[in-house]
């Protein structure tokens, strides 16, 4: 329950400011609506170009895929930078009329009328300190024109004549064919028009113009430009868009042109190098005999191979007749015994001439058995076999000669066909090195034809890989300022200063405004808190139950003295100290109400003390009234003095029973609790409490406005009253 108190307590102020709070906001709406109706608004057109990508698309085309190098689609931030650059701006800038701005001037703002100007105005300005500077202009009857420069002198002249001036000259003719299509635009009035200078229109773009991407993954660029004008922001992102793109195509033109050209003089340069490798060939050729070094290599070791070949057959069948030579030689008397040896030596007629010897020798044996070595017939076989052996032995000689002669040659031929690869590796490392340098030229010149054939086809094909994907259009609605957000963020910041305000207000005034300020700031207890009293039954029943507790403490015994004190009027203390007077009557006790304040005796219903007791302030002689008014009554009830204005007051507090010292929500300061404690130690006054009057009581603006203003009226009629009566 406490807690909600506090909380209820904390927004109290909030509450009754609220009044205050909605005023501001609605002020602040106001002073909102108002700045919008004066303001220029501003209109936004977007443009998006879509990069090339060389990993997709046209340009990643087998037509195209050698180009990557005139291709930037990967590098999006400086395509950014490209899009802002001074060199497109100056390309749309010489596509579009922006030399000279012209504004229809009013008492409050002015307005461009880019191509809703009804004339056509033409410049020449001789100082360049003139450039960017705003002249005056004023059209009247349809034919005078009244010019005012930027150091104040006029210049007159006439429609459709050249206007002549020191710094150079102006002319002025009436757009005719504007007129006619749109005739409620006004001819006479007052305008202002300024002549730029290339250089400030390049870095008035630069500085409004916005280029992003939308992503750094994406290749879009979104291109976007705010001006009052709606045609005029459409026309420059449109023409900056198309500029960025025409300089892409001319860039590309001229890298392909250049590449062409360069490609050109590196192919003559390699077709003269090519050629005098092919002559150089040729003449090497020619001089050595060369037809192909690998073929006659190979060729020539074959035939050295079969040639060693043969070598090697000759010299066997050599030795094996040289052996058999030998043989014969030794057993010629005996050709039965050597009859194996002739494997080696085994032509026909060597085999029949064998054979015959064999078959000689066999006829000698026989007759050997009939007749005697001196036998004619015998003689007649020997004479046949020496014959056959002698040929034999002849035949194996020339054989072995023959070999001889053949084994020679074999030599001969084989040296002979060594000798081809002599210098042979000094041949084909000079080969090697002609055939390297004809083969690297004719590398470099058939990439550079490749090459320059790729770039012809570049450059004949203009266009461009990079496309406009959304034109600006021309905005309809302005993008500032945002009326909507603008007056929801006036109102939320007037919420907030009045906010800030009320409870900033709150704490300059530093009230009681609750118990828990009490409770926080003095030892002394707080008795009661009475609300705001609206009706009769809330008012008898607050104060029944507080005169019951009165009774309950034994505060309402006979001879009883209360004091109702505080420490200025307009506190509450009359009110209640009435209220427990009627109270404690009611539940009967004679009660006696005495009025200590000498500046309040309006009430005539109640004793006045300074009547009754003039000296009173005395404390015996006010002690001796108190005891006959005991004698008399049951309770005594005093209304003392402010505190603040009579020092007096403090001689009844501290001859009262009970002190009541009566504080209001609204009127009293904090520092009065504390002063209220200092009081009670140096005085020793006894049974002090607090009564809050009005607890929880806030009061709206509107309220207190009410009050203030009934307050003078009142203050006013007493001033005539006084007026009236010192007049009578």
């Amino acid at each position: 329950m406490d807690e909600w108190k506090n909380t209820v307590s904390t927004f109290r102020p909030f509450f009754r400011g609220l009044p205050f709070i909605i005023a501001l906001m609605v002020i602040a709406i106001a002073i909102v609506k108002k700045y919008v109706q004066y303001a220029t608004p501003l209109y936004e057109s977007v443009s998006e170009i879509k990069l090339a990508d060389i990993n997709e698309g046209i340009s990643n085309a087998n037509l195209y895929k050698d180009f990557d190098v005139f291709v930037n689609s990967n590098k999006i931030s400086a395509e950014v930078e490209l899009l802002k650059s001074n060199v497109v701006i100056e390309e749309a800038i010489d596509n579009l009329n922006l030399g000279i701005t012209i504004f229809r001037t009013g008492e409050i703002h002015k307005n461009e009328l880019y191509k809703d100007v009804p004339f056509i105005l033409t410049a020449q300005l001789e100082d360049k300190k003139l450039f960017d500077q705003s002249f005056g202009l004023l059209v009247s009857n349809d034919s005078l024109v009244e010019i005012t420069t930027p150091g104040g002198s006029v210049i007159k002249g006439k429609v459709g004549q050249f206007i002549p001036c020191s710094f150079g000259g102006l002319l002025l003719k009436k757009n005719d064919s504007l007129l006619a299509k749109k005739p409620w635009i006004p001819f006479n009035d007052s305008y202002e028009f300024t002549v730029h200078s290339k250089n400030w229109l390049v870095q008035n773009i630069k500085s409004k113009i916005d280029v992003m991407s939308l992503d750094k993954d994406v290749p879009i660029l979104r291109i976007a430009y705010k001006c009052p004008v709606p045609e005029k922001a459409a026309d420059i992102v449109n023409t900056i868009s198309q500029a960025y793109i025409n300089d892409y195509i001319h860039e590309k033109y001229k890298t392909a042109d250049t590449t062409v050209e360069f490609l050109n003089k590196q192919l003559d340069t390699y077709k003269e190098k090519l050629s005098a490798s092919e002559t150089d060939i040729e003449q090497y050729r020619d001089a050595n005999k060369i037809i192909n070094i690998p073929q006659e290599t190979e060729t020539d070791l074959r035939k050295i191979a079969d040639l060693k070949k043969q070598l090697s057959s000759v010299q066997m069948n050599l030795l094996a007749i040289d052996s058999l030579n030998q043989y014969l030689k030794n057993g010629k008397d005996n050709m039965l015994e050597l009859a194996p040896n002739f494997e080696a030596f085994n032509d026909l007629l060597s085999t029949e001439i064998i054979k015959k010897i064999k078959t000689l020798q066999a006829e000698k044996k026989d007759l050997l058995l009939k007749y005697t070595p001196e036998n004619d017939k015998v003689l007649v076989v020997d004479s046949k076999l020496n014959d056959l052996t002698n040929y034999l032995r002849e035949s194996v000689k020339n054989t072995q000669a023959n070999l001889q002669v053949k084994y020679n040659d074999l030599i001969k031929t084989i040296e002979e066909s060594e000798k081809v690869f002599d210098g042979l590796p000094t041949k084909e490392k000079n080969m090697t090195v002609l055939d390297r340098r004809f083969n690297m030229n004719d590398q470099v010149y058939r990439f550079l034809h490749e090459k320059r054939t790729n770039a012809e086809i570049a450059r004949a094909a203009n266009i461009s890989f990079h496309r406009i994907i959304a034109r600006g259009e021309v905005p309809v609605l302005p993008v500032s300022p945002n009326a909507g957000l603008l007056k929801i963020l006036a109102a939320f910041l007037a919420f907030l200063a009045g906010t800030f305000i009320v409870y900033f207000a709150r704490f300059l005034k530093g009230k009681i405004n609750n118990e828990t300020t009490i409770y926080r700031n003095s030892d002394t207890p707080l008795f009661a808190s009475v609300p705001f009293i609206r009706k009769r039954d809330q008012y008898n029943t607050i104060f029944e139950k507080l005169t019951i507790q009165m009774s309950l403490k034994n505060w309402l015994d006979k001879d009883a003295v209360l004091c109702f004190s505080s420490y200025d009027n307009g506190e509450g203390k009359e009110f209640i100290s009435n209220a427990f007077a009627e109270q404690i009557r009611a539940i009967g006790k004679k009660t006696i109400v005495v009025n200590a304040d000498e500046f309040n005796k309006e009430n005539s219903s109640i004793v006045h003390l300074s009547e009754v007791v003039p000296a009173w302030k005395n404390a015996d002689v006010l002690q001796q009234q108190l005891t006959a008014w005991k004698q008399e009554y049951d309770i005594i009830i005093i209304k003392n003095a402010p505190i603040s204005r009579q020092p007096s007051s403090l001689t009844i507090m501290s001859i009262a029973s009970v002190n009541f010292l009566v504080v209001d929500s609204t009127k009293t300061n904090k520092k009065r609790i504390a002063e209220a404690d200092l009081l009670k130690n140096e005085l020793n006054i006894k049974n002090m409490f607090f009564i809050l009057n009005r607890a929880g009581y806030s009061p709206t603006t509107l309220t207190i406005a009410v009050k203030f203003f009934k307050h003078l009226f009142k203050k006013s009629n007493n001033r005539l009253r006084k007026n009236e009566l010192s007049y009578s």
